[in-house]
């Protein structure tokens, strides 16, 4: 595995919202030959208030994506692309989760054209659900791609009701940290700056170290927790129902190529 010296290939970051590359992987994407973010929903939920404050949610996505794009226009070699449902639309916003056959075949098809080193994506960590579904979906395009793969953590929720940032929920072997040297850090501060939008939550992650591991194959373990905290203010969403989803989409999988996630 690369070191804190190391510069990395081309390297494919596949996250769910704009703001989540800069926090979790700032250092891979200043450190590869060439990068490629690929944004997965539209980062405008519903039902959170963003409507009125924006005018509607389509310019609230909007916005975030012209964050994502200055933010990013801060390290050479590095381009964005927002991941398209087949009709041309955009993955709603917590609701990835209920379309993650269109949304792999639509990874699978820009990882291919990309043809990266090294696919970076989110840890399976029951923070918010659409950080596990693409977990599941970059998971499954590294298998089928033969990619070297690995993730980082963000935020999730303790059985204590703590909130956990940047730790991985269950540590396991192969765990490394990337320490950022100043000039990195500059950029990684200048890069969160951009996102204005987001603030309040950029504010609570610290920027000084990354934190990454390989991204193993094996199936998904059960869940310890029920619910995903941090998403719908008016009702939590249930564990259970992301991971009928994902045997869902295990079993569409299995029935075409024959094998599971």
């Amino acid at each position: 595995m690369a070191t804190a010296t190391d510069h990395f290939g081309r390297v494919l970051v596949f996250v769910a919202h704009p703001d989540d590359e800069s926090i979790g992987c700032s250092v891979l994407l200043q450190r590869a030959i060439e990068a490629l973010v690929v944004f997965a929903v539209d980062g405008a939920p519903p039902h959170y208030g963003f409507e009125s404050t924006f005018r509607s949610l389509l310019n609230y996505s909007e916005t975030r994506f012209r964050e994502a794009s200055r933010a990013l226009g801060l390290i050479p070699n590095c381009s964005l692309r927002r991941l398209p449902a087949t009709d041309g639309t955009w993955f709603v916003d917590q609701h990835l989760f209920l379309s993650l056959p269109k949304a792999f075949r639509s990874l699978l098809q820009i990882a291919r054209e990309f043809s990266p080193d090294l696919l970076v994506s989110h840890a399976f960590e029951g923070g918010h659900i659409d950080h596990d579904a693409c977990h599941v979906l970059a998971r499954q395009t590294a298998r089928v791609l033969s990619l070297r793969h690995l993730e980082f953590p963000l935020y999730w929720r303790s059985e204590q009701g703590q909130d956990i940032f940047q730790r991985f929920r269950e540590t396991r072997d192969g765990e490394f940290t990337l320490q950022l040297s100043p000039q990195e850090l500059l950029v990684k501060r200048n890069m969160l700056a951009e996102y204005r939008t987001q603030q309040r939550v950029t504010s609570l992650f610290r920027p000084e170290k990354e934190h990454f591991r390989p991204m193993i194959q094996d199936d998904l373990a059960k869940p310890t927790w029920s619910r995903y905290p941090f998403e719908n203010r008016r009702r939590q969403l249930k564990a259970e129902s992301f991971f009928q989803k994902i045997d869902d989409f295990q079993l569409g999988l299995t029935r075409v190529t024959g094998n599971r996630i």
